[in-house]
């Protein structure tokens, strides 16, 4: 009995991991310190959606560490506060589908009423994960000739991608999902849509798509 309560309290705990692994969101995370580099507990850091207004905030830790999860896609501008500190702002934050980008930054002294922004700096980098990845936005597909809407389409885009030929059962390329990703076989792949696996099963069956589906705002290509 105490065998089975501790297997599901693995599985339960094992699921969050996975639904964070499958969202469609992005996360901004770094590090706060002033100029001593000293890390600076308790600073205010508010991400703000430029086009929405939506705004997300989170104060730093004790290491001065400090994390935003759960941000759609898009144009975003940090702002950083603390009392006896000058106010820092970085703005043109551009976030895609499952991005954690590090920002760090370093404060100075100051009157909070004061700000400094933050306008070159080093290309956000994501140190939590080691997956390659391709991302095709909305402007992009707006602008595509896709034949028959289909995101199978957008999915060539990514270098490394190709189509089998030919295909299982004689359809159209990139109907039946007969991709093949740097090498690999075409039912090693998985696909899922706003976080929710869209893999058919078992691996023998071909995944298809319905043609005339709905609009792809984000799509995003692991490899």
């Amino acid at each position: 009995m105490t065998c089975k309560v501790v297997a599901v309290v693995v599985v339960l705990l094992s699921i969050p991991c996975c639904l964070l692994a499958q969202s469609t969101s992005a996360t901004i995370t770094g590090r706060i310190i002033d100029q001593s580099k000293a890390a600076i507990v308790g600073a205010n850091v508010v991400a703000t959606n430029v086009d929405t207004r939506v705004q997300q905030s989170t104060t730093t830790g004790p290491e001065g560490l400090y994390t935003i999860v759960s941000l759609m896609p898009g144009n975003y501008k940090l702002e950083v506060q603390k009392q006896g500190f000058r106010t820092v702002v970085k703005p043109d934050i551009v976030l895609h589908v499952q991005d954690v980008s590090t920002i760090n930054f370093e404060m100075s002294v100051g009157a909070i009423s004061e700000s400094i922004t933050v306008t070159g700096g080093a290309p956000l980098v994501n140190t939590e994960s080691a997956a390659v990845s391709t991302v095709v936005d909305r402007k992009y597909v707006e602008n595509m000739p896709l034949n028959g809407r289909s995101f199978q389409d957008l999915v060539l885009l990514t270098p490394g991608v190709v189509t089998t030929s030919p295909q299982s059962g004689g359809g159209a390329v990139g109907t039946a999902g007969e991709f093949s990703v740097n090498g690999q076989r075409t039912d090693s792949n998985s696909y899922s849509v706003d976080g929710v696996s869209a893999t058919s099963e078992p691996a023998s069956v071909k995944v298809s798509t319905i043609r005339q589906g709905p609009a792809v705002r984000w799509l995003r290509r692991r490899r």
